[in-house]
């Protein structure tokens, strides 16, 4: 198919499906609003979602005891108020009374109790049990009162709690469905501000306003996603009228719509980052002076300036400000003396020839990956570029031990989904046998210490500490991989939209906005 023929069959999809974006009402606000997201959703059940296009929905849908607010504060949710006792292990919350799931069965304790008993059974092993593996036992002290207690203490409770997979999911309805939870419209039920009514598999999800919901309601009666795969197909069918919302923007519209008399941008700090891994099981990366000398070797302010502006600024850290945990560690100067002198200290005096992996899924990939490679071989350093599929792509990353992953350098985006150090460090870069979530095998002893102590630390002050020095191991001087940039999540709307919320999470939630 051609690119012009994708976006041709994405528009006719969009009116095949209804049409424009909603119907107007001549009294006041119109009762439909239509977000053109980038793919289906692939699951409505909390604790098996690991992709945004399903966390948007599920955050409409159901709800945390406690949760983010815009500012990445936590904030109480299904629970009114929590504490934890003086051993550091024992988590009280206490609920919030009168909430009922979307088909009126009563939210208590026990409901609390059995999605965590759910999440945490490893003979199911739903996607999320590893995220939760810091909790011992969960238990009902009575009908509003739930006590959480944790192996050990965990610095990082509260972020995990707010985390889209520890959404309280209506427990009577996914035990009856068991591992086919969250696959239809007739298999998802929460207690949030959205119910769903109708889910056309790769055609639209359709969500209606809840009007039992415990707080504020809704403001616009129906939400509907309808994925439209092709980047450049969303930009056309929000400009037509065809739908009110999109994201992942190409960053060459991203500009240009900013000037529309007709559309508003909207960009959000975001906990969200773009990295070019290393293998370092693979010589010559198994040398720090190599990984070193190709992070100096990089030009990341060019980079920025001439491909990625409307949605990028360059790394400062391992992680992103808005993260808990962050170390302002500076800019990576752009240094290509130094990296040729590493280069020569490492016994690559003439440089050496590699390879580089990338993959059109993320924005710029390509465009990236060739300007890794510009900026390697003024250091002597031959860069080949393999552009590969997503699906391909993602096999090379499925838990492969190092003797069956080809790869020597390849792009990675990164983002902790709880916004939390602890999450963006610990799983992606501690010492583990193969790469199912640490993707370049990367290993330092002292970096492991600091983060297991750092995991347990609960004193706010010392754990910042903990986590600077981590950082400043696997950033500077033992790089686990080259940070390009930190990402805003861009959202475009008609200029008729209001309320649209954007998370720094790389998400957007609909239930303050409304359609004119």
């Amino acid at each position: 198919m051609t690119r012009l023929t994708g976006v041709m069959a994405a528009m006719l999809a969009a009116v095949a499906c209804g049409g424009g974006a909603g119907t107007d009402s001549p009294a006041g606000p119109r009762d439909t609003l239509v977000f053109a997201a980038s793919a289906d959703a692939t699951t409505l059940d909390p604790h098996n979602t690991t992709d945004t296009e399903s966390d948007q929905v599920i955050m409409m849908m159901y709800e945390t005891l406690i949760g983010f607010d815009r500012d990445m504060k936590i904030v109480p949710r299904l629970a009114e108020r929590w504490d934890v006792a003086p051993d550091g292990v024992t988590w009280t919350f206490h609920l919030r009374d009168g909430i009922r799931f979307h088909d009126g069965t009563p939210f208590n304790a026990d409901a609390v109790r059995r999605n965590f008993t759910r999440v945490m059974d490893p003979i199911a092993n739903h996607k999320r049990l590893v995220l939760f593996d810091m909790i011992d036992r969960v238990e009902a002290v009575d009908d509003r009162t739930v006590r959480i207690t944790t192996k050990y203490p965990f610095g990082a409770f509260e972020p995990t709690m707010a985390h889209v997979s520890a959404a309280i999911v209506n427990p009577t309805v996914a035990e009856k469905f068991g591992r086919d939870f969250g696959l239809g419209a007739d298999r998802a039920s929460g207690t949030g501000p959205y119910r769903i009514v109708s889910w056309k598999k790769d055609q639209e999800i359709v969500l209606e306003r809840n009007d039992d919901y415990w707080a504020e309601k809704g403001k616009t009666r129906r939400i509907v996603y309808r994925p439209i795969p092709e980047a450049a197909a969303r930009v056309l069918a929000l400009e037509a009228g065809d739908v009110d919302v999109i994201s992942r923007i190409p960053s060459a519209d991203i500009a240009r719509l900013e000037k529309e008399a007709g559309i508003v941008v909207t960009k959000t700090p975001s906990v969200g980052m773009q990295q070019f891994r290393f293998n370092v099981t693979k010589k010559p990366y198994n040398d720090v002076r190599v990984r070193q000398a190709i992070s100096y070797a990089i030009n990341r302010r060019a980079i920025v300036d001439n491909l990625v502006s409307s949605f990028a600024r360059p790394s400062t850290g391992a992680l992103t400000p808005i993260m808990r945990g962050y170390a302002n560690l500076g800019e990576i100067p752009y240094d290509p003396d130094k990296a040729r002198a590493l280069l020569k200290a490492a016994g690559y005096p003439n440089g050496f020839k590699t390879r580089i992996a990338t993959t059109p899924r993320y924005p710029m990939g390509v465009e990236l990956a060739e300007a890794l490679a510009a900026d390697l071989k003024k250091v002597g350093i031959e860069a080949a570029i393999d552009v590969i599929e997503w699906g391909t792509m993602v096999t090379y990353w499925a838990g492969l031990p190092p003797e069956k992953n080809p790869q020597e350098i390849f792009i990675m985006g990164a983002g902790a989904s709880t916004a939390d150090a602890d999450w963006g460090l610990r799983p992606i870069f501690r010492s583990a046998p193969t790469n199912e979530n640490n993707y370049g095998y990367y290993s330092n002893a002292e970096f492991d210490r600091v983060i297991e102590a750092a995991m347990r630390e609960t004193d706010a002050e010392k754990r910042q500490q903990l986590y600077r020095r981590a950082q400043e191991i696997v950033y500077l001087e033992d790089p686990g991989a080259v940070w390009l940039f930190d990402t805003l999540y861009v959202v475009a709307s008609r200029a008729n939209v209001e309320g649209v919320t954007p998370s720094p999470l790389g998400a957007v939630t609909f239930q303050q906005a409304t359609v004119h």
